[in-house]
């Protein structure tokens, strides 16, 4: 497995317990839901090991009025991030970190939320 497979596994784990989670924006999907990505890695090795950094963008929808049920969503969605803890292909997480997040309205009426965080994997 990649460090960036590792993290798309463990992520939809985190995830799923709050709504159907997409690795994309899905088309027709009832509302509420979670998305997956996009995301960027870069290297993060020191002298003594291979390491990865991941950032990597979680996004909430929902139809509801208002933006306080996406907002709740998201809450949630950090808090799960937040408590990531993966390993697997000879790889682990070895740290997450919230880096930013906002929500908004688009013109259709759905509220769009997203969380920004780092997540760094180390070779094991």
């Amino acid at each position: 497995m990649t460090p960036s497979g590792l993290v798309q596994q463990a992520l939809r784990t985190a995830l799923t317990p709050l709504g159907t989670v997409y690795d994309a924006v899905a088309v027709d999907a009832p509302a509420p839901y979670l998305t997956i990505g996009p995301d960027t890695v870069t290297d993060w090795s020191t002298k003594t090991g291979r390491g990865r950094e991941h950032r990597v963008l979680v996004g909430v929808w929902d139809d509801a009025p208002g933006l306080g049920p996406a907002k709740t969503l998201l809450g949630a969605a950090e808090q799960a991030v937040l408590g990531l803890s993966a390993s697997g292909g000879g790889w682990r997480v070895a740290s997450v970190l919230f880096v930013r997040s906002f929500v908004t309205r688009d013109p259709d009426g759905w509220s769009h939320g997203v969380a920004d965080f780092r997540i760094r994997t180390e070779e094991i």
